[in-house]
């Protein structure tokens, strides 16, 4: 009579839940949709103060005080809208509706010990629209050279963004921005040939600020669908650790009362 060989089940070692957590908190932390929608509607808007502080600079050395007005006016008005979009309920709705649809299934997410954002934070928000609108008024009367003006902003902006960095316990991709930020004003200041073409001044300033933001936002996009693979990984492990074998004593047989 044949009897069947029995091989003891192969030993793996138990999911750590450490890990569990520890991968749950990486994907939360390099969630980046919401970054990406606001970016969107702010790039929007700082190309609308840009081309207005480019008509206001050439209006103003031609001596054409209509289109001269009509720019000031611009930049007004779309720095009204930036900071009311910054601080009404509507543009945090607005943003929150386009991020959960357009992750999907995932869902909400968020790392624990995050906390709400500060009034300080918020109110140095509202100054750096403040302070780039400054800067396109100096440009604009001829007080600030155009191919400086991406140094002066980097002077408010980098510390603003490792603030906010810091506050919000965002993961390491966030550091890009600011890092390559300032970077290329150190650059631009030691004379290294980085500038665009006169007629595309301005671009010296659109490319690094949202070039580098959007950077950033890729690299935490990409990063949290590795940190959810892993994630998915631990979890079924644990999973299938929890399913009752075959040659478990305490299994309860089919048919058995």
């Amino acid at each position: 009579m044949n009897r069947k060989s029995s091989s003891p089940p192969e030993s793996r070692d138990p999911v750590d839940p450490r890990a569990i957590a520890l991968w749950a908190s990486r994907y939360a932390r390099s969630r980046t949709i919401s970054f990406l929608v606001q970016w969107v509607l702010v790039v929007f808007m700082v190309a609308v103060i840009g081309v207005a502080a480019g008509l206001t600079s050439s209006a103003y050395e031609q001596g054409n005080l209509g289109v001269f007005t009509l720019s000031v006016a611009l930049m007004g008005v779309v720095f009204l809208v930036m900071a009311w979009f910054s601080l009404s309920q509507w543009g945090a709705d607005l943003v929150w509706t386009v991020t959960m649809w357009l992750y999907g299934k995932e869902g909400y997410a968020e790392a624990s010990g995050r906390e709400p954002m500060p009034p300080w934070l918020t109110a140095l928000g509202g100054g750096l629209v403040a302070y780039h609108l400054v800067g396109a008024i100096l440009v604009s009367f001829g007080l600030l050279r155009l191919q400086w003006l991406q140094p002066f902003s980097a002077l408010y902006m980098t510390p603003y963004l490792c603030a906010l960095i810091v506050r919000q316990r965002l993961g390491w991709w966030a550091w890009i921005w600011p890092t390559l930020y300032g970077l290329h004003a150190v650059a631009l200041l030691a004379g290294l040939p980085m500038r665009f073409p006169p007629p595309w001044r301005l671009l010296d300033l659109i490319v690094p600020v949202f070039g580098y933001g959007l950077l950033a936002i890729l690299a935490g996009h990409v990063y949290s669908r590795y940190a959810l693979r892993r994630l998915k990984q631990l979890t079924r492990a644990v999973a299938t650790d929890l399913e009752p074998s075959d040659e478990d004593p305490e299994a309860t047989p089919e048919g058995s009362a």
